[in-house]
């Protein structure tokens, strides 16, 4: 951690300042004070204008940084960060401060660059997997985030680049592949030109060229991560020098502006490729495949299913309009819900082919559906895994608010039984096949007693696989622990944390001797999405699976509530 760097000799030459929380650190639209800011310790919340409404968007912790933007643009404040932990220290940098330190303190400079390449290759990566989803995107996009590189003019930090052995190459020598381990060097141009290719839909991409005085490989050199791009020589004389750490440090020595600049270019990459991402997903999202085979256009009072039919294997998602739920209530028929856009329904289809159990009709002057069987799941999956993804989160969203109102029921009345919040274990479907996904993933091996999180505990944003063994789940009632249910071999659990980061609502507990449980954040989970777009849909049968069974749970909860209401008065 940046943290372990900070002496206090150093700390007191710098400018660190201490804050409580609720303390607003810079406020959305204000004006730049051109200083960007590193947590020492603590936690901060990002919030953003809808409207007038702040949203929050992101929670920062000790060795995170925010205000970058400043380093590179005397643009207005595109964010509102508050102190959320009760204090919080936070080492200020201005353009001044930063090259002060880098005289002073480089090996900290240097960690510094470091955090914000890691940051950077984070950004990357969720760049990459949604380019992915979009099979006929032009590389334009790619090419102009890859623009911006390093160039040295400083006489002193030449004159000592020359002094250093040169490599002298021909044309069309590859120096290092995409995806290979780095080699713990970067590269400096003394003649000729160098191309940059990087790998779009199965083809290589010239995405920039590279001429006399700029760096390359320097991301992966500093962060010690797999290179980003190939880089292949473009023309018959090149001659180029390999810099270590030792000669990196060495040139930060003599041109320390050298270390800024590379900070300002990774910033600027950092900051677009963030933009480039979320602009893209929300594309994905707002423009869902127009295929006629999934795509539906409804009128109003059209029925979309009918309760009682048999199963057509499809689940419906609406785009747009308002749809009503309707059940037989013997000689009446009754509206017992209106579902809006969002929303979905038919999911018992994907888990079970009984015939449909309630009439869903068109409320509207008209509405649209996207349709979905397994098989059209897993194609538009390979297509668009970014707009998958949403619809698993509307599930998992759907989930925890029966969830949340099983607990509000139990806890409102002592003489319910607890236990009755999710029996899984009676209605377990064929669950996914942890084994063919997550083999090669790093495991945690659990001992009988070992605690994975605790009810009330802040979310590590994964979910979990049970590889081996057996899972308790436990939830507080009236001040007593209480076991609800168990997970066992192929469960998964903390689903609900990729999508949000509200607070674990129950405590998982080694059951069996021994436990051996897999991670999964929504990075990996892309990952495996991309190599085996299936697994999404076995994620969402499963999803589907617990959600039916917690709405079972909710509505006897509801019915014993008003027993118990009915005998009382």
């Amino acid at each position: 951690m940046l943290n372990k760097l900070f002496t206090n000799e150093f700390l007191q030459d710098t400018d660190v300042q201490d804050f409580k929380k609720g303390d607003l650190l810079i406020q959305e639209g204000a004006a730049s004070n051109e200083t960007m800011y590193f947590i020492l310790n603590g936690t901060c919340s990002v919030f953003k204008k809808q409207g007038e409404t702040p949203v929050l968007i992101n929670q920062l912790k000790t060795g995170d940084f925010f205000g970058e933007i400043a380093l590179i643009s005397n643009q207005p404040r595109t964010a509102t960060v508050q102190v959320e932990s009760d204090s919080a220290k936070l080492l200020l940098f201005s353009k001044k401060k930063f090259i002060q330190q880098t005289v002073s303190n480089p090996v900290l400079m240097f960690s510094i660059l470091k955090a914000a390449i890691a940051r950077f290759l984070r950004a990357d990566v969720n760049f990459e997997n949604t380019i992915k989803s979009i099979p006929n995107m032009k590389p334009d996009l790619i090419i102009k985030l890859n623009q911006n590189h390093v160039k040295l003019v400083n006489i002193k930090a030449l004159n000592y680049i020359h002094s250093l052995p040169i490599l002298n190459l021909g044309k069309n020598l590859k120096i290092y592949s995409e995806t290979k381990d780095a080699n713990p060097h970067m590269y400096f141009i003394l003649r000729g030109n160098i191309s940059l290719l990087k790998e779009h839909h199965g083809k290589n991409v010239e995405v920039a060229t590279l001429e006399l005085g700029h760096f390359f490989g320097e991301t992966s050199f500093i962060s010690d991560t797999p290179y980003t791009h190939s880089a292949i020589t473009k023309s018959d004389d090149v001659k180029l020098v390999q810099l270590d750490k030792v000669a990196f440090l060495k040139i930060v020595n003599l041109h320390p502006e050298f270390l800024l600049n590379n900070l300002k270019n990774t910033i600027w990459k950092l900051i677009n490729t963030e933009k480039a991402t979320f602009n893209l997903k929300s594309r994905i999202v707002k423009e869902p495949p127009q295929a006629t085979t999934d795509l539906k256009v409804y009128k109003k009072s059209d029925y979309i299913i009918k309760e009682g039919d048999a199963s057509n294997e499809t689940m419906y998602f609406i785009l747009e309009g308002a749809f009503a739920v309707l059940k037989n209530r013997g000689e009446t028929v009754e509206e017992v819900n209106v579902l809006k856009s969002g929303d979905f329904f038919g999911e018992l289809s994907l888990i079970s082919s009984q015939p449909r159990t309630a009439s869903i009709q068109v409320k509207s002057d008209s509405g649209k559906l996207l349709l979905f069987s397994k098989e059209k799941f897993i194609q538009k999956t390979k297509e668009s895994p970014g707009l998958m993804f949403s619809i698993l989160k509307a599930t998992v969203a759907r989930l925890m608010r029966a969830e949340s109102s099983i607990d509000k029921i139990i806890k409102s009345l002592p003489e319910l039984d607890p236990a009755m919040a999710t029996r899984l274990n009676e209605s377990r479907i064929d669950n996914i096949n942890v084994f063919n996904y997550v083999h090669n993933l790093h495991s945690r091996i659990l001992l009988k007693g070992d605690r994975i999180y605790a009810e009330g505990e802040k979310s590590d944003g994964a979910m979990y696989f049970i590889y081996e063994g057996t899972i308790a789940v436990i939830k507080k009632y009236h001040r007593r622990n209480m076991k609800i249910t168990t997970y066992e071999k192929g469960d998964f659990f903390g689903e609900t944390s990729l999508i949000t980061d509200s607070p674990r609502n129950q405590t998982l507990i080694t059951a069996s001797e021994k436990a051996k449980v897999v991670k999964i954040d929504k990075d990996i989970l892309m990952k495996i999405v991309h190599i085996s777009p299936g697994f999404l849909f076995s994620l969402l049968r499963t999803v589907i699976w617990k959600l039916i069974i917690a709405e079972k749970a909710l509505f006897k909860l509801n019915m014993k509530v008003d027993d118990i209401y009915e005998k009382k008065s």
